[in-house]
């Protein structure tokens, strides 16, 4: 890595970057914490500030689950150029964001490289083997406690306030049966289209779904409804959980398969699917831009030792998230 960073430091100059950001870059597509965390290699403060900034937009593999539901619920031929181009797009996207804040906000970096080339050795198996157990660990609890104890809650805020099929008014009911599809309505029994309206009423009208229609206007021209909008706000704690939100709101379970298959099923009370082929990559797009999960967002307060870089990566990211989004999900519908 010591070799390619002092390799790619002339490419790196042209992007306002320092050699040695090419490191915490790539162990972007890791983490970001990690990656934030290893500019400190970077002597340069405003080429450190740059990189820190920009390495939310690396493609980390928490969010490698939402791309293979998504890519694989609605462009399994073409998964690879999917994945490849939200890869790409990241890279871009953090590239021209580098050499805007080069421009407009620090002045030019004219710190000279300096940078030790260790010997290279063959690992040990002791030494790759610990290494290994390690990041897993880390990653077994991370999943075992933060993904979990978030879905718990989201399922909880989604249940609560509980309501029976007493509880559902009649204006409810009499517009959700005026929605239905005709083919739901001829072919379940009055039990289960009662159940269908209790399940739906229960889900727009749980603390879940009011925060869920509060954020949904906003993002409403790319398609994305309530439970879509609920989905990214989980995704801050982190990004592993956008699927499983998706899971509880949609199949009440973790289900891949089943949740795959419910993405792009037509709604037996809407008639729409949760997600078209424009919508989904759109959705993608914005997972890929918009803020990072909290453990980031806490590494660049800790190593930039201010709130306003914080807050700018959120402001920022999210905007830059929308309008890619939202051209993304246009020129998607000209081709899905």
């Amino acid at each position: 890595m010591a070799r390619v960073a002092f390799i790619m430091d002339k490419l790196m100059h042209k992007m306002g970057l320092h050699g040695k950001s090419f490191i915490p870059l790539v162990m972007g597509f890791g983490c970001n914490v990690p990656a934030i965390m290893s500019t400190r290699i970077i002597e340069s403060k405003s080429s450190r500030l740059i990189t820190i900034l920009i390495n939310p937009f690396i493609s980390c593999s928490a969010r490698i689950p939402i791309y293979v539901l998504l890519v694989g619920a609605f462009f399994p031929t073409h998964g690879a150029w999917i994945f490849v181009g939200l890869y790409l797009l990241g890279v871009l996207v953090a590239v021209l964001t580098a050499r805007m804040l080069r421009k407009f906000w620090f002045k030019e970096d004219e710190t000279p490289f300096v940078m030790e080339l260790p010997p290279y050795r063959i690992p040990t198996m002791r030494a790759t083997m610990r290494n290994m157990w390690s990041k897993a660990e880390q990653y077994l609890k991370k999943m075992g406690g933060l993904i979990l104890v978030a879905s718990i809650i989201i399922w909880a805020l989604s249940y609560f306030p509980h309501y029976t099929s007493a509880d559902v008014p009649e204006d409810f009911r009499t517009e959700a049966l005026s929605e239905m599809p005709a083919s739901t309505l001829e072919s379940q029994t009055p039990e289960e289209i009662n159940e269908l309206i209790t399940t739906e009423y229960q889900q727009s009208h749980s603390i879940l779904g009011h925060v869920g229609k509060f954020v949904e206007p906003v993002v409403r021209p790319m398609e994305f409804g309530w439970k879509t909008c609920v989905s990214l706000i989980a995704g801050s704690a982190a990004k592993e959980v956008v699927v499983s939100t998706l899971g509880v709101l949609y199949v009440g379970d973790d289900d891949a398969d089943a949740l795959s298959q419910r993405l792009r099923t037509h709604s037996k009370i809407t008639g729409e699917a949760p997600f078209t082929q424009a919508s989904a990559l759109a959705f993608m797009v914005f997972v890929l831009l918009y803020f990072p999960c909290i453990a980031t967002l806490s590494a660049i307060t800790r190593e930039t030792g201010s709130w306003k870089y914080t807050l700018f990566t959120i402001l920022y990211n999210t905007g830059i998230a929308w309008i890619l989004a939202f051209i993304t999900y246009h020129i998607a519908g000209l081709f899905c």
